[in-house]
């Protein structure tokens, strides 16, 4: 049997939670590299739904449709992954060197993610919105490392090629990208079956008064 980096896909996530550069490289050698990096950016994804999952909650979304929910909310997020892995090859393109391998920043970004995998811990109360944070930095780390250590940059131009990844995302995402984050929301809603109550305000609201409010009323 061919060996793929499906036989090593706890190793390289272990590797790439330690911030292991040399795990980085061996995702590099291992054929099916970009279906893992798939299926690792999908269960981050599935995991960070699950620990968000007292927005469907508190809106009181059937468990049929807050099913469906967390498996629409993992797909938008390798949607994220998919948009970032672009930016990043772009910068990478423009400050570096152009027609940069689109395979090896995506497998690179994906296997990234790996501590996001713990994503479902954002449920606990108190301490959800500081490991959100902290989880955020430590993918970005692993980010970093990877960029390095496959690309041969210096830990300051993997800093320089990432961020700059990230900056023409969010430039991306508030210009052009305005259209699909609205497609975003709106499959969210037709999926939940209720235009839901996101904003922290409104749902400490029906969380102390154990009330929805009107269709018209509700924010995005």
């Amino acid at each position: 049997m061919e060996d793929s980096a499906f036989n090593h896909v706890w190793q390289l996530v272990g590797g790439a939670i330690a911030l292991n550069p040399d795990t980085f490289r061996l995702l590099q050698t291992l054929p099916q590299q970009e279906w893992v990096a798939l299926l690792i950016t999908l269960a981050a994804g599935f995991s960070n739904a699950v620990g968000q999952g007292i927005i469907l909650f508190v809106n009181r979304v059937r468990p049929f449709r807050f099913i469906l929910s967390l498996f629409l909310s993992a797909i938008l997020f390798v949607v994220g992954w998919v948009f970032w892995a672009i930016s990043t090859r772009l910068a990478y393109d423009i400050v570096f060197e152009p027609n940069s391998n689109w395979r090896q920043i995506g497998s690179i970004l994906g296997l990234a993610y790996a501590p996001q995998l713990l994503s479902f811990l954002i449920a606990a109360p108190y301490l959800g919105v500081p490991i959100s944070i902290l989880l955020s930095i430590w993918s970005f780390l692993s980010f970093l490392t990877g960029m390095a250590a496959v690309l041969s940059l210096s830990a300051w131009q993997a800093f320089l090629c990432s961020g700059l990844g990230w900056a023409v995302l969010q430039v991306l995402q508030r210009t052009i990208g305005r259209p699909l984050k609205k497609a975003g929301q709106w499959l969210q809603n037709a999926t939940a079956g209720t235009q839901l109550v996101t904003d922290l305000k409104g749902v400490e609201r029906i969380i102390q008064t154990g009330i929805l409010p009107r269709r018209g009323d509700r924010q995005d």
